[in-house]
């Protein structure tokens, strides 16, 4: 349950840190999104990686799932914390999910 609150904690927070940034384009987007991953201290093994795993936390969410869910579910195996794969899942869904 606390893993619950702090994965969903983190998704806002990300949010909120993502939506603050410059309007940005495709190749923008990216940095952006790389760079809020940085800042955050949330390890990833390539930047191509990070990438497809945020277009794969938008297909989750395309079809339904929560984002606490999303986070809970990629938070073992990416070794993240849950705060880490809360703010990704926010800042992957800011960043590259469609309203």
């Amino acid at each position: 349950m606390r893993a619950k609150l702090i994965v969903s904690a983190a998704v806002a927070a990300a949010g909120l840190a993502t939506a603050l940034a410059a309007p940005a384009f495709a190749d923008e987007t990216d940095d952006i999104f790389i760079s809020a991953l940085q800042n955050q201290g949330i390890p990833f093994s390539t930047a191509e990686n990070a990438i497809e795993l945020a277009s794969a936390v938008c297909d989750y969410a395309a079809a339904g799932q929560d984002p606490t869910q999303i986070a809970l579910e990629i938070m073992e195996p990416a070794g993240w914390t849950a705060e880490q794969s809360g703010f990704f899942v926010g800042a992957a869904t800011q960043s590259y999910c469609p309203s």
